[in-house]
């Protein structure tokens, strides 16, 4: 099974850059032990060559694109993709004939900052015999950034099987593979590799990507999972210390690892770090303070050390009319805003001045809040996406995979009215110091990453 692996990095390579019916929506065969890798060119980075339609404040032909041929039409996994914004990297994964590949590159100039060793992933659950993603999606590995004790890492990941054979079940994992993000040259070593153990139920219909979640929140590096229980366990990427929940988590999920402990959502959706504070020590202005009345103070999400909750007033107990973000280590109340938020998945700038979840959106040096949510005057909430240093938000109308009308709204004028783009306007995926950076089809197959500046 590990010489299978060996070759498996290639083998899907070579199987992707000759189309093999992935158009048609075929996952890669495995590859057998006997398999010869054919070599697979590397990628390069160049000047824009494919202009999108991005929004006017980015210059379409300035910057530099690179297209990851091999990636496949259709998978199951998170792009593999990441941006780092305190080392102003863009890390992403690719291919030769020995395998995987880490490559990252400065995101203002496209230099590359190092190129990593070849590596193997895990034996794929599939191929392992335990399960597969339905249909046409392939699971791959991913990318993510962390930042530890002031230092960012660019932290390569992958799920599968360690260790199983015709008699012998295996341990279920997911491998981290780390590099400091300010790491230099070629066919770099990672510093570790680290073993998370997960025990996963399979693949998700609605939401594949939730699955299995490798990021930071602003307060480290974690894994997030979905199985027979619900896991989370936070990772040191500089030690490869594994801290899981342990007496915190039978009170509830954990969701955050705090400078204080777990940070705990119970079955009621409340959060609260046991032993050092609940949401109902410090609730925003105006609402209720009875917990267990329809999930009010529930848990939303993190960014930068940041929690988005909703609550309700003492008259409304049945909606969440307001919008609060708290610190995560204190649990103390920053701001908050009249708002029944739409939970999208939560960003925030480079600079971390400007956070957002869906359609609530704040200004943390103002401590003011921008509801972007349907209203009276609007008919549908603008779902944020990216948000740039200048408080530029970038968002959907709607959150599904066929809303494709985009708005921008200025979250620093204190209006934050949105704006609608031009039909078609591609959006930034993240948003960098002078850059933003996009995810698109390749012109004839793959994944284009483009970085275009800033006018």
């Amino acid at each position: 099974m590990r010489r299978r692996n060996a070759v498996a990095g290639a083998a899907l390579a070579g199987t992707l850059l000759a189309g093999c019916g992935l158009g048609e929506g075929k996952a890669p065969a495995p590859a057998r032990s006997d398999a010869k890798a054919s070599a697979s060119p590397a990628p390069s980075a160049q000047g824009v060559t494919v202009q999108l339609a991005a929004p006017p404040a980015y210059a379409a032909d300035q910057g530099w694109q690179q297209t990851l041929n091999w990636m496949p039409q259709k998978y199951s996994s998170k792009p593999p993709v990441a941006v780092g914004a305190r080392t102003d990297v863009v890390a992403y994964v690719t291919v030769s004939e020995d395998g995987y590949v880490t490559q990252a590159r400065q995101a203002s100039t496209g230099r590359i900052l190092f190129t990593g060793k070849p590596w193997q992933p895990p034996t794929s659950m599939s191929e392992a015999g335990k399960y597969g993603y339905d249909g046409d999606s392939v699971e791959l590995p991913s990318v993510a950034t962390a930042v530890q004790d002031g230092r960012e890492y660019v932290v390569t990941w992958a799920h599968g099987i360690l260790g199983g054979d015709a008699l012998n079940e295996g341990k279920e994992v997911v491998r981290l593979t780390v590099y400091p993000a300010d790491a230099s040259g070629d066919a770099v070593a990672p510093v570790r590799e680290i073993d998370v153990p997960v025990r996963t139920s399979g693949p998700n219909g609605n939401n594949p990507e939730s699955d299995l979640r490798v990021e930071d929140h602003g307060t480290g590096l974690q894994v997030h999972w979905t199985g027979p229980t619900n896991g989370t366990v936070a990772v040191n990427p500089a030690t490869g210390a594994i801290d899981t929940c342990g007496d915190s988590c039978p009170l509830g999920r954990g969701e955050i690892r705090t400078g204080k402990g777990w940070l705990v959502q119970d079955s009621y959706g409340s959060f609260r770090v046991p032993g050092a504070w609940t949401a109902f020590d410090s609730p925003p202005p105006g609402a209720s303070t009875k917990s267990q009345v329809s999930v009010n103070g529930f848990y939303r999400s993190t960014t930068r050390g940041h929690v988005f909750s909703s609550w309700h007033t003492p008259a409304e107990k049945t909606l969440s009319p307001l919008t609060a973000v708290h610190d995560a280590t204190t649990g103390q109340v920053e701001t908050s805003m009249p708002c029944e938020m739409k939970h999208g998945g939560a960003v925030a700038s480079p600079n971390g001045r400007f956070i957002a979840d869906g359609t609530a959106a704040f200004d943390l040096q103002r401590r003011q809040g921008t509801c972007l949510s349907a209203n009276e005057q609007r008919k549908q909430g603008l779902f944020v996406k990216a948000v740039t240093d200048t408080g530029t938000a970038y968002g959907t109308l709607g959150n599904g995979t066929g809303d494709t009308a985009t708005a921008e709204a200025d979250l620093a004028s204190g209006n934050g009215t949105p704006k609608l783009l031009p039909p078609g306007t591609v959006l930034p995926t993240w948003a960098l110091k002078d850059t933003g950076v996009f995810l698109t089809a390749g012109p004839t197959g793959g994944l284009l990453v483009s970085a275009l500046k800033h006018k």
